[in-house]
């Protein structure tokens, strides 16, 4: 397996659907796990790659203030209680909810580089790319293309208006890995609450 790219929705990290039983993300979280144990398999070390406001790449702490929710709120992850880096820089929600359900997989104590991309294709630098081009493989955070229109497929698997579609940012990046000669395997699981998408999307890539 080359990449999975996973929805980037905080409601996907486990203890953060509240008041909802049975909690309706439980079996896209399951299927998330599964893909990370499978593409992490060996011992390989992911890229994270997701939608930042800027371009940033390096190792960074998960962190969901971005979206309201405080560190203390976040459950314990393999070993105890969650504990957060201070001396790492906080990665924005899409890259954190990476961070997070790949921590579940790999432990807390699993360093893995985080890449940024705004949502413009014409802001990645020769080390970006030089990045992604030699990336063992991909952990992509999934997300609405802002001003996206209806109909048309993206990489993940949606249309631009769904969660598993992706900015011109992350479409580039997965270019640039190698996701043209991949072949993409699209799971959706659909959701009925008032207040959650139609489905979420997990893809996987071989």
């Amino acid at each position: 397996m080359h990449a999975v790219i996973l929805p980037a929705t905080p409601l996907l990290v486990a203890g953060l659907v509240p008041g909802l039983s049975p909690d309706p993300l439980a079996a896209v979280r399951a299927a998330v796990a599964g893909a990370l144990a499978e593409l992490t398999s060996g011992g390989l070390l992911p890229l994270v790659v997701a939608h930042g406001p800027a371009l940033r790449r390096g190792r960074m702490r998960p962190s969901l203030a971005g979206s309201g929710i405080g560190d203390r709120w976040l459950p314990p992850g393999p070993g105890g209680a969650f504990r957060a880096d201070d001396a790492l820089p906080p990665a924005g929600t899409g890259a954190s909810v990476a961070l997070l359900a790949l921590r579940d997989v790999l432990g807390a104590d699993v360093a893995v580089e985080t890449l940024e991309v705004p949502a413009a294709d014409d802001t990645l630098d020769d080390g970006t790319v030089e990045a992604l081009r030699t990336a063992r493989c991909l952990v992509v955070a999934g997300g609405t293309v802002p001003g996206g229109t209806a109909g048309r497929t993206e990489p993940g698997g949606g249309a631009p208006d769904d969660p598993a579609a992706l900015t011109p940012g992350l479409r580039t990046a997965l270019r640039l890995a190698g996701a043209d000669t991949w072949t993409p395997a699209v799971r959706r699981f659909p959701q009925a609450h008032d207040h959650l998408p139609s489905a979420y999307v997990l893809t996987t890539f071989s």
